[in-house]
């Protein structure tokens, strides 16, 4: 079995690998577009007998569907689609010589895999396919595979295949609608809300159709990231890249995240490991068999970050462009990030792309090339001092030409053309930033606390000047991502302190309706305490209803009044939980911490308000609660951690999902 370690299909994961340069405090490099050229293809095959489970003693085979993408008859990406190599399993593509050119596909995939993030266990492969096209389109042949693992441990595979090329008339008429967006974290306006396709679902989310695995890389997220308790996942699970959500715009996917970059120890050196010298020691004897994984462990130690926002075309997973903004970023490396992280805002044409060190870029959407960046155009390398993530609401808005963006313990007010800076305002942030649309005005809400008297304020601005119009008081808590707005209602919840019990429950949550004037906030509705829950809630809005899902339940609220018309019992979520409608379904990610991803489906009818089962729901969770109802995505999971969770943009009927080293794209369609 040879294994080849060259910058092959691998070539951007390869590179990423192997870190940058050292760097001076000079001026920092331009930024960079890169296009892709060239014909791309997906592939969908079935290994008859495939696929192995390594903790089995039995090690009884199974089928595996193998997801391709090619560029140019080159593999460039894959997917081994199955709940028995997915979760907390990590499987590396680290290089590949299958080629489809003519009739044939035929060559070599050559990879590492190990059960999970903490195993140290690792199990190369090598996947040798010989296949033959007809029909323009289906594919039929055989295949035989190797693990080795590194006590020598073999077992080998043989079988047959078959499978399909997705053809480019099948990817283009299959593409996402035209202006039914997700354009920023907050999805369709400001509700945790897909935008209304019509769309018809599918009743078992186990159905859930597997499109595409993205071409592009994309690092891990937080909450399944190394730390400096255990830096030698890096070697595992490669190094963090911040826990961004995907947005989706047009049939774009729009992704941002940040690698490793320059000396390490720039600031300060990591306990014992004062030179990369020190450290290339350590990671050779963490991984003596794999350059790759040595590369990953010193990655983790660099003190600098270039920041990369890259397009993908949202019906084949393909790459589009990807813009690199080089010395611009912190490499914060760590499992439990308890902040925010910037996501894209897009609209009308261009990407807001707040940065992890209080920057703002513009780049067009549709080309990517950078059309300003603020606060300077020439910054100087961005020297890190091993800080946190300099962002204080998860995206911008834009408002009367006016870009705002909080970082910094401010509110910036950027002009949306020109990147020239309008006015800033100081305040205590840390929660959503809203744009309120009134008959005969407009305003800007965020957030301010006073940490004397612990209280906090919905703050309103005026978006051309930055002045602050009024200041009110409200009752709901910040650092969640909330207040959402609904029309003229601003809606967060708080906590009632009683029946508290440890491990069990941090409270009961009330939810707190305002309705917002020119002049001030109004109170419009406050609910009982709802239920118990962990943490935090899921909420979310349609056009009448609010939905929130507690620790063991899911309630429906009137919009208009707060009154509870429905509870499902059973279900629900607790430490970083999000929550999401679309489409007539209510979806709850009930975990979104510690790298564990599961999600349950509920019907957005108060009239038939119920959770629909999971055909493959193993209970395998992190959170009891709906149990039998959670779908576990067959791809290696990530998570954010703590205040900010990643979202899934849910949009004409394709769901995205951000993995461990890819976007996944999941099709929730009936009969399709």
């Amino acid at each position: 079995m040879k294994y080849s370690y060259t910058i092959t299909a691998c070539a951007a994961l390869c590179a990423w690998f192997a870190g940058g340069p050292a760097l001076t405090a000079a001026e920092a490099e331009p930024v960079t577009t890169s296009t892709t050229s060239g014909n791309y293809q997906t592939l969908w095959l079935q290994l008859e007998q495939g696929g192995v489970p390594f903790d089995s003693k039995t090690k009884d085979r199974f089928d595996v569907s193998l997801f391709l993408g090619l560029r140019d008859g080159k593999t460039v990406a894959s997917w081994f689609a199955h709940p028995a190599l997915s979760g907390g399993r990590v499987v590396w593509l680290d290089a590949a010589s299958l080629n489809l050119s003519g009739q044939k596909l035929s060559g070599s995939l050559v990879g590492r895999t190990n059960l999970h993030w903490g195993d140290k266990n690792v199990h190369d492969y090598e996947y040798t396919l010989d296949a033959s096209i007809s029909g323009g389109q289906q594919i039929a042949g055989t295949f035989s595979a190797v693990y080795v693992d590194d006590a020598g441990e073999k077992v080998e595979l043989t079988g047959k295949l078959t499978g399909q090329i997705v053809t480019a008339e099948q990817a283009a008429g299959d593409k996402l609608a035209i202006g039914k967006n997700w354009p920023h974290y907050y999805g369709h306006g400001s509700q945790f809300a897909g935008p209304s396709c019509g769309a018809k679902l599918i009743d078992d989310l186990a159905k859930a159709r597997p499109v595409w695995k993205s071409e592009a890389y994309v690092p891990t997220g937080y909450g399944s990231a190394p730390d400096s308790r255990y830096f030698d996942r890096a070697g595992r699970t490669g190094a963090g890249g911040g826990s961004s959500s995907p947005v989706v715009v047009d049939g774009r996917v729009f992704q941002f995240y940040y690698v490793p970059r320059g000396p390490v120890g720039l600031d300060k050196p990591y306990g014992k490991y004062e030179t990369e010298a020190d450290l290339q020691v350590v990671a050779t004897k963490l991984f003596p068999k794999r350059e790759l994984q040595q590369q990953a462990v010193v990655n983790h130690f660099r003190t600098q970050a270039d920041e990369v926002l890259v397009c993908i075309d949202a019906a084949t997973g393909q790459t589009l462009w990807k813009t690199t903004f080089p010395q611009r970023g912190n490499n914060y490396q760590t499992h439990k990030h308890r902040g925010y992280f910037p996501v894209a805002l897009v609209a009308g044409g261009v990407a807001y792309q707040p940065g992890t060190t209080g920057r703002l870029y513009a780049v067009d959407a549709q080309t990517g090339k950078l059309l300003w960046e603020y606060p300077d155009a020439h910054p100087e390398s961005y020297v890190a001092k091993q800080g946190d993530v300099d962002c204080h609401a998860p995206s911008p808005v834009l408002l009367d030409g006016v870009i705002a963006f909080a970082a910094s313990g401010r509110v910036h007010g950027v002009d949306a053309k020109s990147g020239t800076k309008k006015w800033e305002r100081p305040l205590w942030h840390r929660s959503s930033l809203l744009a309120w649309q009134g008959a005969e005005k407009k305003l800007l809400i965020a957030s301010d606390r006073d940490h004397n008297s612990k209280q906090n304020f919905a703050v309103a601005l005026n978006p051309a000047s930055g002045e602050i119009v009024w200041k009110t008081e409200v009752p709901y808590l910040m650092d969640f991502g909330f207040p959402l707005l609904a029309g003229d209602l601003l809606l967060g919840y708080s906590l009632k302190l009683d029946n508290i019990k440890p491990g069990e429950n941090d409270g009961q949550a009330v939810v707190h309706a305002l309705q917002i004037t020119p002049t001030g906030l109004k109170p419009a509705w406050t609910t009982p305490p709802l239920a118990p829950i962990i943490d935090t809630i899921g909420m979310t809005v349609d056009k009448d209803h609010v939905y929130v899902s507690a620790a063991r339940e899911a309630v429906c609220l009137k919009l208009a009044s707060g009154e509870r018309v429905a509870t499902v019992e059973n279900v629900g979520g607790a430490r970083t939980q999000t929550a999401f409608v679309a489409d007539g379904r209510l979806f709850i990610q009930p975990e979104g911490r510690h790298g564990s991803q599961s999600f349950l489906m509920l019907t957005a009818d108060p009239r038939d308000f119920r959770a629909f089962p999971s055909s493959q729901a193993d209970g395998a969770s992190n959170v009891a609660a709906g149990a039998g109802y959670q779908w576990r995505p067959p791809h290696t999971w990530t998570t954010a951690y703590a205040n900010q969770p990643i979202n899934y943009p849910l949009v004409d009927g394709r769901l995205f999902v951000r993995g461990l080293d890819a976007i996944y794209c999941y099709d929730l369609r009936a009969g399709n």
